[in-house]
């Protein structure tokens, strides 16, 4: 079977790089994307808008209408108009207060109705909705790339830090996701206090697993240290100095000292 030619092999890992790059542009362009939507929707509807405009031309209409007559009623106690000229104001402004005052129900009521409609998950329009779902999808997300850099990061103490901020991320994230999501207004007390215990149990556990890994990572890193050592001592300062020594002396280093290493990193 031909071998591939090596323009075919760079020709194949262009494609799989390109093709990385674009994957990771399409998530970090969609993630962002979610984060500052909020910027580009309405704070309210259309329909909202114009159903609030509504009621508030009648309403204040019909403030207006109260207004005159208790003006009227405060002037004729005052002796300011006469009995005739109130009673044709009242004639006048009574029925039209009515009016107004159901209409300004039937509007309000519709109002509510159509603020009801647009609600999404609880919050009074898209605009709020996304602007509280924006920042924990991020945050979500750096959480998730943070642990996935957690398995590619080598130096120890990095790994550390990388894991430590990667749940932080990750827990937090999906808290507030979860907290959007939630069909009430807000987490009972109770709930909340649940979460609590179930949180510390959970971290408990968590931290025992993480701890384990990293004692166990320590372990390995200081075997790996050590077998380093080893190579240098019994290889390059072997030959380079100790083959030099005399028999004897060459002999109780050894003994005294390889054979202690070899014991440490058995333990």
């Amino acid at each position: 079977m031909q071998k591939p030619s090596e323009h075919e092999i760079n020709k194949k890992n262009n494609l799989l790089r390109n093709g990385k790059i674009s994957m990771i542009t399409l998530l970090i362009t969609g993630v962002f994307t979610i984060a500052f939507i909020a910027v580009f929707f309405p704070k309210k509807s259309p329909a909202l808008i114009s159903a609030e405009q509504s009621y508030i031309e009648v309403d204040d209409a019909r403030i207006i209408a109260d207004d005159n007559l208790k003006i009227c009623l405060k002037e004729f106690h005052q002796g300011l108009i006469s009995k005739a000229y109130l009673h044709s104001e009242l004639t006048d402004q009574i029925p039209l207060v009515l009016t107004l005052e159901t209409e300004s129900e039937v509007l309000k009521k519709n109002y509510k109705t159509i603020a009801k409609a647009d609600k999404v998950f609880g919050f009074r329009s898209s605009k709020i909705f996304l602007g509280h779902l924006g920042m924990p999808v991020v945050s979500s997300f750096m959480g998730l790339f943070l642990l996935l850099l957690f398995f590619k990061e080598e130096d120890f103490f990095w790994r550390k830090v990388i894991l430590a901020f990667g749940l932080t991320a990750l827990l937090t994230g999906l808290f507030y996701v979860i907290w959007v999501f939630y069909p009430k207004p807000d987490i009972p007390e109770s709930i909340y206090i649940l979460m609590l215990f179930g949180m510390d149990i959970g971290a408990s556990c968590i931290s025992y697993i993480i701890g384990r890994y990293i004692y166990n990572l320590s372990r390995i890193d200081l075997k790996l240290k050590i077998h380093h050592l080893m190579h240098l001592i019994m290889g390059d300062i072997r030959q380079k100095y100790i083959n030099k020594l005399s028999k004897e002396d060459r002999t109780k280093y050894l003994s005294d000292y390889i054979g202690e290493i070899k014991n440490l990193s058995q333990k």
